[in-house]
C-alpha cells in the first residue's frame, strides 16, 4: 500500500505559533510576531533574528629586532585578545617559529605556556574577560640567515565558537641576517 504524500499547501496554511500568520507567509513561524517585522529585509523577523556569536578573541604576533642577526636573541610576542561582548574561557595559544632558532626563555601574562626545542609554543592562557588580553613572549636565537615564517594561533580551546575567526592566525615573515 503506497503512502500518500505530504500535503505541502495545507502545512503552508498552519499557524504553529498562533500569531495569526500562516507558517508560508510567516517570517518567524515558530515564534509569535503579528507584526512580521523584519528592518534589515533578510527574510527573518525581528524577533527570531540570528544573534551573532559573543566570543571573539584576536591574536597577534610581533618581533624585535626586524630584521634579526644570526646569533643575536629575537623576542618573539604572540597576544590573545578578547574582543568580543563575552568571556572568553580556555584560551590556548600556539606559536610555530620553525628550526633555525634555538629556545632561550618564554614568560606568559597569565596561564602557563611549554616550548619545544625549536621554539614552539603552546600556552594555556585561560580565560579572558570582555576587552582584557593575554600575552605569551618567548626569546630565541636564531642559526641560519634567510627568511622565516611565523605562524600563530589563538582560540578558545572548547568548540571555538568565535564571531571572527579570520584575526585568529597571524603570520609574520622575519628576515634574518648573518
Amino acid at each position: 500500500m503506497e503512502e500518500p504524500g505530504i500535503d505541502i499547501e495545507a502545512l503552508k496554511k498552519l499557524d504553529t505559533d498562533g500569531d495569526g500568520v500562516q507558517d508560508g507567509d510567516d517570517n518567524c513561524p515558530g515564534t509569535v510576531n503579528p507584526n512580521q517585522a523584519d528592518q534589515d529585509g533578510d527574510g527573518f523577523g525581528d524577533v527570531c533574528e540570528p544573534q551573532p556569536l559573543p566570543v571573539d578573541t584576536a591574536t597577534t604576533l610581533s618581533v624585535s629586532p626586524t630584521p634579526a642577526r644570526v646569533g643575536q636573541p629575537v623576542t618573539i610576542t604572540l597576544q590573545v585578545r578578547n574582543v568580543g561582548t563575552a568571556p572568553a574561557k580556555s584560551i590556548v595559544a600556539t606559536l610555530a617559529a620553525g628550526g633555525e632558532f634555538s629556545f632561550e626563555s618564554h614568560t606568559e601574562s597569565q596561564g602557563k605556556c611549554a616550548h619545544d626545542a625549536w621554539c614552539g609554543l603552546r600556552c594555556q592562557l585561560g580565560d579572558l574577560a570582555v576587552g582584557a588580553s593575554a600575552t605569551a613572549t618567548i626569546v630565541c636565537v636564531p642559526h641560519a640567515a634567510g627568511s622565516l615564517k611565523l605562524s600563530a594561533l589563538g582560540i578558545v580551546d572548547a568548540l571555538d565558537h568565535d564571531a571572527d575567526s579570520s584575526n585568529d592566525m597571524p603570520t609574520y615573515r622575519l628576515t634574518i641576517l648573518p
